[in-house]
This record gives C-alpha cells, sequence and structure tokens, in this order.
C-alpha cells in the first residue's frame, strides 16, 4: 500500500472576532474590500504552504485576474486607478518610517492593501524585501501550533521570525541557500543534503489519464507540475497510484455531488497531500448525500380510511 505523503499546509485557520487595530486601520482605509483581501490573503499562506505565501508580480497579476482587475488595475471587480505601487511612507503616517519602493508591482487594490499591512507590521516588511514572500510571527506561531501532532513539518531556516521550541522534534528546518537541513532534535543542530530536485522523466500518457479523469480541470501546467512533483518527493507512488486517486477522487465528487467551487484544483490534490486520501487502501465509498425527496417515496394502496380509525382508536 502506497504512503502517505507530509502534509504542508492546513484545512482551516482561526479568525478572531475581535480585530486589533492594525487590521481595523485596514478595513478603515480600504473598507470591507480591504478586510476580504487581508481574509483572502491568510487563506492562501495558511492554505498553502502554511505560514507563507510568495507576492510576486505575477502572482500579483494572477490574482488581479482572479478577482476581476484588469492587469493596468482597472476592472469591473474593484476598479483601482492605474500606474504602479510604492511601499514608501517616508513621512511616517502610519507609525514607523517605510521606503520600499516596489515599481515592477501594479497599482490596483490588491497591492495597495498589502503595502498598507507592511507598513502596519501585519505582515514583515523584512522578509517581503528580502524574499517577496508574505508572513509575521503571530502566523508562525500558529502554524507550529496547528502541526504540533504532525509527524514531520518542514520549515525554511531563512523564513522564520520566531524560535522554534527544542522540544519539537517533528520539524525539519532547511536552509534554502545551502541546502542542508537542520533537524530539532535535541537542540542540537543535525544536518544532511537535500537533493536536488530534478524531476524524474514520467510516462508519456501518464499525466494526460490523470487529467482525463480528474472532475476539474484548470491550470493544466501547474497541475502537470504538481503531478511531477509528487513524483518526485514521495517514493511511495507511482503513475498508476496517483491516477486511481483521481478516479477515487472523481467519484467521491460525483456521489456526494460536490459543487464545483468545492472540488480542489488539481495542483492542490496534489500538493496539499489531499491524495493519499484516495489512494488504494485508504479510499473509502462515502455514502450518497442525496436525501429522498418527498416525490421519489415508494408510494402503496392504502386503505386511508381504516388507517384513520386505526390511529383515533376507533373499533372498525
Amino acid at each position: 500500500m502506497a504512503g502517505r505523503q507530509n502534509k504542508v499546509g492546513l484545512d482551516y485557520f482561526e479568525l478572531d472576532c475581535h480585530m486589533d487595530d492594525k487590521i481595523k486601520l485596514i478595513e478603515a482605509e480600504f473598507g470591507l474590500k480591504g478586510f476580504a483581501i487581508i481574509v483572502k490573503l491568510y487563506q492562501s499562506i495558511y492554505s498553502g504552504y502554511g505560514y507563507y505565501c510568495e507576492w510576486t508580480p505575477d502572482i500579483s497579476l494572477l490574482w488581479a485576474m482572479q478577482l476581476g482587475i484588469s492587469p493596468s488595475g482597472v476592472g469591473k471587480g474593484f476598479g483601482i486607478a492605474t500606474g504602479k505601487v510604492s511601499l514608501s511612507d517616508p513621512k511616517g503616517r502610519f507609525g514607523t518610517a517605510v521606503d520600499t519602493s516596489l515599481s515592477d508591482y501594479p497599482d490596483n487594490l490588491i497591492n495597495k492593501v498589502i503595502a498598507a499591512s507592511i507598513r502596519r507590521d501585519i505582515f514583515s516588511k523584512e522578509l517581503f524585501d528580502r524574499y517577496r514572500i508574505l508572513t509575521s510571527s503571530g502566523i508562525q506561531k500558529r502554524y507550529l501550533n496547528a502541526t504540533s501532532k504532525r509527524e514531520k513539518v518542514e520549515l525554511k531556516k531563512e523564513y522564520l521570525l520566531i524560535s522554534v521550541p527544542v522540544n519539537r522534534k517533528n520539524v525539519v528546518i532547511n536552509s534554502i541557500s545551502s541546502g542542508i537541513n537542520d533537524i530539532s532534535d535535541t537542540g542540537n543542530a543535525q544536518s544532511r543534503v537535500e537533493k536536488s530536485k530534478v524531476y524524474p522523466p514520467i510516462s508519456p500518457n501518464g499525466f494526460n489519464c490523470f487529467w482525463e479523469i480528474y472532475p476539474k480541470k484548470v491550470r493544466i501546467l501547474k497541475a502537470e507540475e504538481a503531478y511531477r512533483q509528487v513524483l518526485f518527493d514521495d517514493s511511495s507512488v507511482n503513475e498508476e497510484d496517483l491516477k486511481d486517486a483521481a478516479a477515487n477522487y472523481a467519484e467521491s465528487v460525483r456521489i456526494l455531488d460536490t459543487q464545483e467551487r468545492y472540488i480542489l484544483n488539481p495542483e492542490n490534490f496534489l500538493l496539499r497531500g489531499a491524495y493519499t486520501d484516495y489512494l488504494p487502501g485508504n479510499y473509502k465509498k462515502p455514502q450518497s448525500s442525496k436525501k429522498v425527496q418527498f416525490n421519489q417515496m415508494m408510494h402503496g394502496n392504502y386503505d386511508y380510511a381504516a388507517l384513520e380509525k386505526q390511529m383515533l382508536g376507533v373499533d372498525q
């Protein structure tokens, strides 16, 4: 039976009922759309890598497209003026003076909210400037708490804003620069060389078969990259396993009558480790969620007068 790949992201995250002043200021400046963007960013962080997300100009453009904002910044979704965004705040209007110019980012509502979030320390300015990622110490603490019972949790050393407790023996800290892993065990760093990612060849029709079977067909290039990455990272599965997992997931979606918006994109199905629940030996066929409608019930030939007398205790 194929083994399980380590899960990375989270299925849900906590959203405090009482917002701190930083989030309230975002909502005060940009309205509910600003608050919604912050929540969407949190979703991207926690459901993806778990404790950070990348934010590049290309990713910014993809978000703008998904939210109905044109590449130039004007669209039916949020409709913000064109141009480029600057995160500079030389006068320190929002607290500590910040000077981070991003001339290559479109000037739209999403980037304006991110700029304000960095100014207000919702996301780390230092890590954004250096690595173009969005994260914070609070996000990282919540991720560590949520993954305390996982078999293995991998973190990037350069992205960390917090200290990992020495009793977290399931944490592996990778260095993005040297390819060396520091394993949090007894507090003493151990290391091993991380293999370089050269994806193995796949059969000519392997991914095509997976793609034809999978119940949601979006972002085919990302899906194929994720397909190759799983085969690289999880040596216990092969292409036949992934095809079977796709077929089982498609069956589950059909039986449960899952709405389109709730069906996982193929890349997320693969990279988040969801496929492991649908591998042969792990998959349990669900029961149908469809309820029997009144007009679908079997009708019989009943003597309703006799039934009424029986219910009322009247002798026939």
